[in-house]
């Protein structure tokens, strides 16, 4: 049963997986926000995979010259998966491939394989024992995909395209921040690289004369239940330099996406979200030669689903699971919390003993310094009564 259970997740969360630039940021493992980035890593040598879906349709009709009212249905779907490696405590690289993109688009085909993201972020700071961690990353897509320019989705030229993000975190467990509330914040600027970018498919002459830019980011909060991971994310975009007139995503966005997440086990874990739109509705009209659609669209979808299915095949909280689980058949909930509690205090004592033994070793090379100056001293003194003797 629980292989057929499996099989049948993976079979619908490879129908159409959403990999854009927030999305992208989703490498936490296991647990964790689905649109944003943490301010920790993963453990050095552990490796996630993921699969994130996300689509949208929407049914609309129209009147005819001909009096006659005409039905068309729009959709936008996506495919790919995500994989990320815990290089060390403060560096993890995240490699995602958009495996599929099909939209409505007519006389467009669709896009097998899409583009390619890179992620290195270096995070987890300070070392010490905190609530509070920071980190940043480097981003970069890799343009794969035959089409760019594509209608309800975020903004890409089909050039290589460079971004920094700079994320912060709050967690009560500071031992295990995902066992406890936590929050995030993210802020993020991309450079699409288009300065005199011109598309083939577009009527329209006019190209940017500088380098399209915008500032991505969010805030997000998981509050954790037994097996269940309840989240509120916010998030959107700000085009400090707008794309260029051909293209469909000119204008900002904001989504706010609830979501719940089970955790069936260490290694497996199924999120789903529902993405509302708080911007206001606007419409490619500067796109409307190319695209009918153009004028019936919003640029950016009102409403999304999005499913993702989290494996850790290569994991070390395997054993920290394990006895957590074993203990919870023996114990109360508040037990377990005095545990964490007793735990993460064990480990602050360990880190300030820690930091006593460096002070004390360092007092210690100070001391060896002063004894071997006074030795010289002594050596000094001891040579020149011997020549005195002899004179």
């Amino acid at each position: 049963m629980m292989k057929t259970t499996i099989k049948i997740l993976l079979n619908i969360a490879l129908i159409g997986i959403q990999i854009s630039w927030a999305v992208a940021a989703s490498e936490q493992g296991n647990r964790g926000p689905l649109y944003l980035s943490t301010a920790w890593n993963l453990l050095k040598g552990d490796l996630t995979v993921q699969a994130n879906t996300r689509f949208y349709f929407n049914n609309k009709t129209f009147g005819t010259s001909n009096n006659l009212t005409n039905a068309v249905t729009f959709w936008d779907i996506q495919g790919g998966l995500n994989f990320s490696y815990g290089i060390s405590q403060h560096y993890q690289l995240s490699v995602s491939q958009i495996l599929y993109q099909d939209n409505h688009k007519p006389g467009k085909g669709y896009n097998f394989p899409d583009d390619l993201f890179l992620k290195f972020k270096a995070a987890s700071f300070p070392k010490s024992a905190t609530p509070y961690k920071f980190g940043a990353a480097i981003t970069t897509r890799i343009p794969v995909a035959k089409y760019h320019n594509v209608q309800l989705e975020p903004y890409s030229a089909g050039r290589v395209e460079f971004g920094v993000l700079g994320v912060a975190s709050y967690a009560t467990n500071q031992l295990y921040p995902e066992d406890g509330f936590n929050a995030h914040v993210n802020l993020g600027i991309i450079d699409h690289n288009d300065h005199g970018k011109k598309f083939n498919d577009s009527h329209i002459p006019y190209v940017n004369q500088t380098n399209s830019r915008e500032l991505y980011g969010g805030l997000a909060i998981i509050y954790p239940v037994s097996n269940f991971d309840f989240s509120m994310e916010l998030y959107g975009n700000y085009h400090i330099n707008k794309p260029p007139q051909a293209a469909f995503s000119r204008h900002n966005y904001v989504y706010i996406s609830p979501g719940i997440g089970y955790n069936a086990s260490y290694w497996l874990s199924v999120v789903c979200s529902f993405d509302i739109r708080l911007s206001p509705h606007q419409s490619s009209k500067s796109y409307w030669l190319q695209n009918f659609s153009a004028l019936l669209l919003p640029t950016y979808p009102t409403w999304r689903i999005n499913l993702s299915l989290r494996m850790n095949p290569v994991s070390k909280i395997k054993g920290r699971f394990e006895s957590t689980e074993k203990f919870q058949s023996t114990k109360n909930l508040n037990t377990k919390k005095d545990i964490y509690q007793q735990i993460t205090e064990e480990r602050k004592n360990i880190e300030d003993a820690e930091e006593e033994l460096k002070k004390i070793r360092d007092e210690r090379k100070k001391m060896d310094e002063i004894l071997n100056r006074l030795r010289k001293a002594l050596e000094i003194k001891e040579t020149k009564e011997k020549e005195k003797e002899k004179n």
